[in-house]
């Protein structure tokens, strides 16, 4: 029994949820006749869902041709939104103003859900991250059921609605995935410490002012690259951060400790300043239907580059 119950609460679980609704939302694409691009658009997610349903079975050489053939659909302009005009905006408006501050009800299940699964993991000794992604996973669906429930649609409607948002924010909804994955790869390839040894050959190693910029810039540069400054940190951190800056000055745990923070952050100022963070930059301005789709970073920029400028300084005065 206990099996059982670590089988259906467990991040495969999660995974395979997730997949199953994006095949769910590639068949209503498929069936979709007034779909400009119905069947390719269709088959990247029926594919993006056989790889989370699928994934943890399949060769790894095998869910890298899927994600190729992805790319292939992709890159070839062939995912697209449907061009059928939905009432989903309508009904959650006239919904909204129904049901006035009770529409937020199903919302508060999905950080719930997530803390309770967090504290259950971290009584029973297990890995509370993971704990805490499980509980995302399902109170997501939990919150799914309440808001049907509150708003008496079917679920008919529920994935009609979620496949218009998943088409309109498009494939960038892979890219976090993509970005991760590459920074381990970076990782494990070495770039750190080429991008050490062109520091060293460029910046006095007595000139802890450069060292800290060149920290910041290349933190920030690569956060841009990879839009994402989790990928970007271990690449930074183990190949200019701690042998080029944190050794040499003999820094304290303490010191050490918030130089590695200031670092991070000094990264999430490209976050800020980058299309490849399409989560943040990209979507908002997909969703809200905004003429450029770079206003959101172009807003951005000047008070991003302010807060990367703050962090050169900041970090110079701390380890100086």
């Amino acid at each position: 029994m206990t099996k059982i119950v670590e089988a259906v609460f467990s991040l495969d679980a999660v995974y395979a949820l997730t997949g199953a609704v994006l095949v769910v939302f590639a068949v209503l694409t498929i069936r979709d006749r007034e779909h400009p691009r119905r069947l390719a658009t269709g088959l990247f997610w029926l594919l993006l869902g056989a790889i989370f349903l699928f994934g943890s079975l399949m060769p790894y050489w095998v869910t890298g041709l899927l994600v190729l053939v992805m790319v292939a659909l992709d890159g070839a302009g062939r995912v697209t939104r449907s061009s059928k005009t939905e009432d989903a905006p309508q009904f959650a408006a006239n919904e909204a103003r129904r049901l006035g501050d009770r529409i937020f009800l199903p919302v508060l299940f999905i950080p719930i859900a997530t803390f309770a699964a967090a504290g259950v993991f971290l009584m029973l000794g297990r890995d509370v991250g993971r704990g805490a992604l499980v509980g995302l996973g399902f109170g997501g669906a939990a919150a799914l059921l309440a808001g049907m429930r509150l708003t008496g649609a079917s679920l008919h409607r529920a994935m009609q609605a979620g496949r218009r948002i998943n088409e309109t924010m498009g494939s960038v909804n892979i890219l976090p995935q993509l970005l991760a994955s590459l920074g381990v790869v970076f990782t494990a390839a070495g770039v750190g410490q080429l991008i050490a040894s062109g520091v060293v050959a460029i910046v006095p190693a007595d000139n802890l002012f450069l060292m800290v910029l060149a920290n910041c810039f290349g933190m920030a540069l690569f956060t841009i690259v990879m839009g994402n400054s989790f990928a970007a940190f271990p690449v930074i951190v183990t190949g200019v951060l701690v042998p080029l800056i944190l050794k040499p000055m003999g820094a304290d745990p303490a010191t050490s400790a918030m130089a590695a923070i200031l670092t991070l952050t000094a990264g999430s100022s490209g976050t800020l300043m980058t299309p490849m963070a399409a989560n943040f930059n990209i979507v908002p301005a997909a969703l809200l239907d905004l003429r450029d789709q770079y206003g959101v970073i172009k807003f951005q920029l000047p008070f991003a580059l302010t807060i990367w400028s703050l962090h050169v300084v900041l970090m110079w005065l701390l380890i100086r």
